[in-house]
């Protein structure tokens, strides 16, 4: 016989928000039903064309036995859809409670109507014992039989706990070990859609990722051009080149839906990530119980293959108003108290995203999957997760690993002297430096426990020349900042947001006569580098110069103060004045056809001023908008104009520095 045979369940749904009620299936299907009981559905609309033929249809069951979801075939010319009931479905005698929902490549999804059947238990699969019994057992006993296995089973309950506690704290110890070691170590992504990275309306989207499932199941949505966990292999990669990061991502999966899609094949990571919940709590007919039970069972999956865990709650979306997700989010935390593991805050992790980090009102695009993995690369730096080092203003991290958790390249190494002006921490009488030959990295990881928190490095140049590069999470987009630093400006959408990377360089100096960068000396704001949200951060610093220099802490103030209330800083906000009215300092200023600027129109700025004798001045203009730098001298001996000059090229050159830095020193010594 070469056609298959079926017993099928039928009916017709007219979709309709009116046909609120479930629907009766006639008929039953049997427990030894096996490959052969079939659900078939004749589809109208009373609202307009389905568009079935742009549509996925999901088959969503659910008893006290079974939760499960599933795509089925939509026969597009008669306007059917037909499932058939696995192997494991076909088990669940009893009531059975369904739905059939649309899905469509926009994002909608149409719940078409609920139904419902029932499976017989066949004779075979029943367990029939013909006993006589007389029951003579008193009412207070049967209720003291029944306690003591409720007590033996909270027993059983707890010792199941603690081995699962047991296993997450020696796996991440020994994982966490391994990285530190340079060892090979895997971490394992896993979730839904935002672990997939989903993307469908970007210009850079990618295909599908055409590898399935370990069950099979292929992957339909199309992808950006950036997903978190290759963000975060990407960021790792530079502190650890043996490590790889694995995506177990599935657009629209649930706890429920998941867990068979992952459980054929052991990924073999050491750490796995955990983000599911956004599709749970848009579920009507999955209780927070539900999301509870099926999270325990990925979570004692993961740990019994071998991998530890860090719960991530499901991150922030663009411009939310649905609450649920945030119950789930709660309810995320509290399985990482019961299993003792970590757990991240991806809403706070996103606090700050623009809109245009955002695909959909849901999804992130490039940038943004970009900025979340670069982000949590800070778990697994320095002290990681496991120890958090969490910084305030006028806090310092110096560089003893013991203490801060720095890491850094082969072309650093550690260094003591009596003129060092640390602690003596290494020898008696002697402070400690790390010192950056050319090429040299350090890496500095942290949570920031307060919005707008300034940093910057005190380093040491014996040369007087400087060319470090300062990175803020290895550069990815950085979050809008805090509405307190953005209320000290007068254009706050201009200056909305930090650097994610500059470039100090030897008119930088400001400290030690000129031979060392320091927080609390005078700097030009346009390189001022901050955190603008609270959470976690990774600061790299690299010595680009032919010279080795001293590094030794990265100090922390608060950004809104140093900006806005040290008297040697200056922001102007909009500015249509003459610049020859300015007196001697550093400025940021958004420049409004400003008098003798060397450019006209209106540009964002920065004017740094020097005084010389018989009222000369010396003038630099960074024209933040187009990259142009300016030099320009006023002497009014011979002529009432700035004379102006652009330099060749956004950086300078060490000639045309030590041009400058000559021309200030006459003046300052005139």
């Amino acid at each position: 016989m070469n056609e298959k045979v079926y017993k099928d369940l039928k009916a017709t749904l007219k979709v309709s928000a009116s046909n609120s009620e479930s629907i009766s299936l006639s008929g039953s299907l049997s427990t030894q039903d096996i490959q052969t009981g079939r659900l078939k559905f004749k589809l109208t609309g009373s609202e307009g064309n389905l568009q079935l033929e742009l549509a996925e249809a999901y088959i969503y069951l659910s008893s006290k036995t079974l939760k499960s979801e599933a795509l089925a075939t939509i026969d597009k010319e008669y306007n059917e859809v037909v499932y058939i009931l696995s192997d494991e479905e076909i088990k669940h005698a009893g009531n059975i409670d369904g739905e059939l929902y649309l899905r469509y490549p926009n994002g909608q999804i149409l719940s078409a109507h609920k139904f419902k059947f029932k499976i017989e238990r066949a004779l075979i699969d029943q367990s029939i014992d013909i006993t006589e019994s007389v029951y003579n057992v008193s009412f207070e006993t049967l209720i003291q039989e029944y306690r003591e296995k409720f007590d033996q089973l909270e027993v059983e309950l707890y010792r199941q706990l603690a081995k699962y506690r047991n296993m997450q704290q020696e796996l991440i110890s020994g994982a966490f070990e391994k990285l530190r070691k340079g060892e090979p170590t895997q971490i394992v992504c896993y979730g839904d859609s935002l672990t997939y990275g989903y993307d469908i309306t970007s210009i850079d989207k990618r295909p599908a990722d055409p590898m399935p499932t370990p069950n099979g199941t292929l992957h339909t949505r199309e992808r950006a051009s950036t997903t978190y966990p290759e963000a975060l292999e990407s960021a790792l990669k530079q502190v650890y080149p043996n490590i790889t990061v694995k995506n177990c991502g599935y657009s629209g999966d649930t706890v429920l839906t998941s867990y068979l899609k992952w459980d054929k094949v052991n990924p073999e990571g050491d750490i796995t990530l955990l983000m599911l919940g956004h599709n749970d709590s848009k579920n009507a007919a999955e209780t927070i119980s539900d999301f509870m039970v099926g999270y325990r069972k990925i979570v004692e999956r993961a740990l019994s293959w071998g991998s530890s865990i860090i719960f991530l709650t499901p991150p922030r979306q663009k411009n939310a108003t649905d609450f649920t997700v945030d119950v789930y989010s709660q309810a995320v935390m509290q399985l990482a108290k019961e299993y003792q593991a970590p757990v991240v805050d991806m809403a706070s992790v996103t606090e700050g995203a623009p809109a245009s980090f955002y695909s959909d009102s849901v999804h992130f695009n490039g940038r943004g999957y970009d900025f979340l993995g670069k982000k949590l690369a800070s778990l697994f730096l320095n002290k990681t997760i496991l120890n958090v080092v969490k910084v305030k203003a006028h806090d310092s991290l110096n560089v003893i690993k013991e203490t801060s958790g720095i890491q850094f390249n082969e072309n650093c190494t550690m260094s003591t002297s009596e003129y060092f002006p640390t602690e003596d921490a290494t020898e008696t009488g002697k402070g400690v430096a790390l010192v950056l030959k050319t090429g040299g990295k350090a890496y500095f990881s942290f949570y920031a426990e307060e919005a707008n928190l300034l940093f910057l490095p005190s380093v040491y140049a014996g040369s007087k020349t400087l060319n470090l590069k300062v990175e803020m999470n290895f550069a990815a987009e950085t979050a809008n900042n805090a509405i307190s630093y953005a209320f000290n400006t007068t254009n706050a959408r201009v200056m909305n947001k930090p650097l994610k990377s500059t470039t100090y360089v030897s008119t930088d100096l400001n400290w030690y006569s000129s031979a060392a960068l320091y927080i609390d000396g005078r700097i030009n704001t346009s390189k001022l580098m901050y955190a603008p949200r609270k959470g976690w951060y990774t600061v790299t610093i690299e010595n680009l110069d032919t010279y080795a220099i001293n590094l030794f802490n990265l100090e922390f103030r608060n950004a809104k103060g140093a900006m806005f209330g040290n008297n040697t800083l200056y922001t102007l906000g909009t500015f249509a004045g003459d610049i020859l009215t300015l007196a001697a300092g550093d400025y940021e200023l958004y420049s409004n056809g400003a008098t003798n600027m060397p450019f006209s129109g209106a540009a964002l700025s920065t004017l740094e001023i020097y005084n010389g004798g018989s009222n000369r001045k010396l003038f630099k203009v960074t024209n933040l908008t187009s990259k142009a730098i300016y030099e320009g001298v006023y002497n009014p001996a011979s002529s009432a104009q700035v004379i102006w000059k652009e330099v060749a090229t956004t950086e300078w050159t060490n000639i045309q520095v030590a041009a400058l830095q000559t021309q200030i020193d006459a003046l300052k010594n005139e």
